[in-house]
């Protein structure tokens, strides 16, 4: 999965089984949150099993509002070989969306400062 993954697709073969070494198996029940709306990113999530929504709020909406379920701007699906999380480790932010399980999913973890120091120092 990580030699289809745009972000780590061209990564030296040795760089690949670092993050490989380094993943973690993690399982989430349906409709369970995975990244929330708001939250400081600390994890990379490549999903090996099941399916997940993206929920993306409209511009400005604060992670807090009683009424965040009225504010999004866009649902997608994302199908499993597909990482996720990645923009807030990117941009030392925090995260841009909220990721739910769609159904029993199960993903590969790797922690945020190994997958910046890997993917982003190879990439320089």
């Amino acid at each position: 999965m990580l030699k289809k993954n745009f972000l780590t697709k061209n990564l030296h073969q040795d760089n690949i089984l670092k993050l490989a070494n380094a993943m973690k198996t993690q399982k989430f029940k349906a409709d369970e949150i995975i990244i929330k709306y708001g939250d400081i990113g600390t994890q990379y999530f490549l999903l090996a099993k099941g399916c997940v929504k993206v929920i993306i709020y409209r511009d400005g909406t604060d992670c807090n509002d009683e009424n965040l379920a009225y504010k999004i701007k866009l649902t997608k699906f994302i199908d499993q070989g597909t990482g996720f999380g990645e923009l807030a480790l990117l941009y030392n932010d925090k995260r841009s969306a909220t990721v739910q399980a769609v159904d029993d999913v199960e993903c590969y973890t790797l922690d945020g400062s190994i997958f910046k120091n890997v993917v982003i120092m190879s990439n320089i």
